[in-house]
């Protein structure tokens, strides 16, 4: 028996990172999160346009994780981007997301001083309304400032900085202003109709940027460019060429027009030169290209899932096509005859802790199909599957990466980026060079160690194998592969330790950094979004909605019926679930249909009596005769489509990935569309009604006979008309059903 490491098996709760504008709606409640204390997130109720600046409540990881268990909980990521700062105003609309907390808190501490200011001069019961003059403002100033520094302290928790040193004067306790830059504030306060941004900080503004005379300037602009010379000469030779330079000028100037510049000017100009031209000249294009290439450790990312990098790779390996029960049953002559092929791997890694965060095997070449199921299954707990698989440790590595870098190629196409637009993933295409991906490209390298435990290894290239027999020695059933892939993966990579985490473990660099939380993943419905299959323009009538046969119908859904009419609506289907559907609200009828809030987009409609409840696509579509027909038909043309290959996967397709929510399917919206109307063909063909013609047309009919059953007996009292000489035009003759006929085997005429 293995033994079980019990400190891998025991992690502690999953921990949550959430940004500043995000949106947690708990239970119908909205909520802005302030803060993150140790476990425990500090959040602000929304109501509207307006937040409860003095109300808090506190959710721990754990009560987060309870709430998303149970449903009650949901995160719309980015939400108060663009309203930040209506929360504070409700009339004022002024954009503070770029600023800090620091510069938040100095702008509503200059808006307090503004409005008291104002109320004090337009307070006729007061003792003394100030006027905007100096003596007025230092007056007011000194009668406030205590009073600031308390609302200060009582608002932030903690006092206003000291003010600034001054040469000759002592230094302020607490920051408070000046009477002239107070009156400044004033006047732009109201200039800016007493919004927030015109208390804006302009540092930007500081200062004059043109001190510098313009022949000295252009002096100083040639003299600095030899510093990327050969000869590398010091800046202290660039600093006298520059005196020279200006000597020679000031020779024929007088004496109160003479040209300056100081050295560190020079400096200055000098350090603001490209690294990389100045490298190229000092020491030559070779070191130059050496030094920039970007090669060796990489991009440096601190946070889990903050990039992480996928691609796809043709492994060395051949496997044999079958199952491994069935392959043991074969004589040595049939298994001859079982096809070879070689897998394609689709993986995604998390450069920050270098861990698997996602993975697909096919028997298919690299396309869009492949690499969707990859990306879904980052944000997916992969623990059942790897424990079904065989392995000892957990793979609970998962949630919403914050960007994802692919290469061009067509497999993370225009679907991909599709689905990633869906859940809020950022998307990076680097050059093409497999150097900007170094971190995935890695780890495949390491993935060959695996090829070498079994017979059938391909070799990169012809050269490499030589005489070896690849295909022949091939040992390997597909599913022990894809179980062999996860164990290798999960007990073996992630727990090595890694050169790049100067020795540590993935698994144990993942567990560091999620302490300090991680991004949710996208819920049930924005992956059924993402990642399923979009039907355009479906008619919805009294009975629902139809998918292959299937019907979908609920009460809001008889509502939206109501609204559309006879108009088409969209609607998206989860292929490894038939149990409901995701039918999408025109964007004019969202909050018109009662017990629908505005911000939901689609209704969930479950299937009529639970009939599509726990069966996948490829299951309903291959218990159909026709469609197996259908791709028959495909197959004998050279076309197989891809869920052909759903016949030959892993013994544990059907039970351990459906389990473990894992998407399997590698189907296309082209190839569904054509089995949508097959089966639409079919359905007319069984349930039309049936067109009778007459036997003998005369002259103004419609039509003509063109086929007669040869089983057919005519049950009139008329005689039947009289037989054809043989040499008769067949063209007139009607024609029996036969073999010609598009009729299915076993069906009657």
């Amino acid at each position: 028996m293995k033994l079980v490491n019990p400190a891998l098996i025991a992690r502690a709760e999953r921990a949550y990172l959430f940004g500043r504008h995000d949106r947690l709606v708990i239970d119908g409640q909205s909520y802005r999160v302030e803060r993150k204390v140790r476990d425990s997130h500090v959040l602000q109720p929304v109501t509207g346009d307006l937040i409860a600046e003095d109300l808090f409540i506190v959710k721990t990881d754990s009560e987060i994780s309870s709430l998303m268990r149970s449903k009650r909980i949901r995160i719309d990521e980015g939400y108060y981007s663009k309203a930040l700062g209506i929360l504070r105003v409700r009339f004022d609309d002024s954009d503070l997301s770029d600023l800090s907390e620091e510069e938040l808190r100095t702008l509503s501490w200059k808006k307090e001083w503004c409005v008291r200011f104002l109320d004090a001069a337009t307070n006729t019961d007061g003792c003394w309304r100030p006027r905007r003059v100096i003596p007025d403002f230092a007056r007011f100033i000194d009668e406030n400032r205590d009073r600031m520094d308390r609302w200060y302290l009582d608002t932030f928790g903690e006092r206003r900085r000291p003010g600034r040193r001054l040469q000759g004067e002592a230094r302020k306790a607490f920051d408070y202003p000046s009477p002239s830059g107070f009156k400044k504030w004033l006047a732009k306060f109201i200039a800016g109709h007493c919004r927030l941004e015109s208390l804006r900080p302009r540092y930007s503004n500081c200062g004059n940027r043109n001190q510098l005379d313009p022949r000295a300037a252009e002096v100083i602009a040639v003299e600095v460019q030899k510093y990327a010379s050969l000869l590398q000469p010091a800046m202290t030779d660039i600093c006298e060429n520059v005196d020279l330079a200006l000597y020679d000028i000031n020779k024929t100037l007088s004496s109160h027009d003479q040209v300056y510049a100081s050295h560190n000017a020079v400096r200055r100009r000098i350090h603001r030169l490209d690294p990389f031209m100045v490298d190229a000249g000092r020491k030559g294009s070779d070191y130059a290209l050496r030094k920039y290439t970007p090669v060796g450790m990489g991009l440096q990312v601190t946070t889990a899932l903050g990039r992480v990098e996928m691609d796809d790779w043709e492994v060395d390996l051949h496997k044999l096509v079958e199952r491994s029960s069935v392959w043991k049953a074969l004589s040595q002559e049939q298994r001859k005859r079982v096809p070879r092929v070689r897998m394609t791997f689709t993986a995604a890694i998390d450069c920050a802790s270098r861990c698997i965060v996602g993975f697909n095997l096919t028997l298919n070449g690299p396309s869009t199909a492949t690499t969707k199921p990859a990306l879904r299954s980052i944000m997916i707990d992969k623990t059942e599957l790897a424990a079904a698989a065989g392995a000892q440790v957990s793979w609970h590595m998962h949630g919403r990466p914050r960007l994802v870098a692919t290469d061009g190629g067509p497999a993370f196409g225009e679907e991909f980026d599709m689905a990633a637009m869906r859940v809020n993933i950022g998307r990076d295409v680097p050059e093409q060079d497999p150097r900007k991906r170094g971190t995935i490209e890695a780890f495949f390298r390491f993935m060959k160690r695996l090829c070498r435990y079994f017979a059938g290894r391909a070799f990169a290239n012809v050269v490499e194998r030589g005489d070896y027999p690849s295909e022949q020695l091939a040992s390997l059933t597909v599913g022990e592969f894809y179980k062999t892939v996860i164990v290798f993966i999960v007990d073996n990579y992630h727990l090595r330790p890694h050169r790049g985490l100067e020795g540590r473990t993935p698994y144990a660099k993942w567990e560091q950094l999620a302490k300090a939380g991680l991004p949710p993943s996208p819920s049930d419905e924005q992956l059924a979004v993402a990642f399923g299959l979009w039907r355009r323009g479906r008619t919805v009538s009294k009975h629902g909605v139809d998918f292959v046969g299937i019907s979908y119908n609920s009460r809001q859904l008889g509502l939206l019926h109501e609204l559309v009419g006879k108009k088409k609506v969209d609607m998206v289907v989860d292929p490894e679930d038939l149990g409901h559907v995701y039918v999408l609200i025109p964007k004019h009828l969202r909050g018109r249909i009662k017990g629908v809030p505005d911000d939901r987009h689609f209704l969930v409609t479950p299937s009529v009596d639970g009939t599509g409840k726990g069966k996948t696509l490829a299951a309903v579509l291959m218990a159909r005769r026709d469609v197996r027909e259908f791709l028959r038909a495909e197959a004998e043309k050279g076309k197989p489509i891809r869920i052909e290959s759903h016949r030959h996967l892993l013994d544990l397709a059907n039970s351990v990935v459906k389990r473990a929510a894992i998407q399997t399917h590698e189907i296309t919206e082209k190839a569904i569309d054509m089995l949508e109307k097959r089966i639409d063909f079919s359905a007319k063909a069984a349930l039309g009604s049936v067109q009778y013609a007459s036997e003998e047309t005369g002259e103004g009919t419609l039509g003509q006979v063109v086929a007669l059953s040869s089983r057919s007996r005519v049950s009139s009292d008329e005689p039947s008309p009289p037989p054809q000489p043989a040499d008769a035009d067949m063209k007139n003759r009607p024609k029996p059903f036969g073999g010609s006929m598009n009729l299915y085997e076993g069906e009657d005429e």
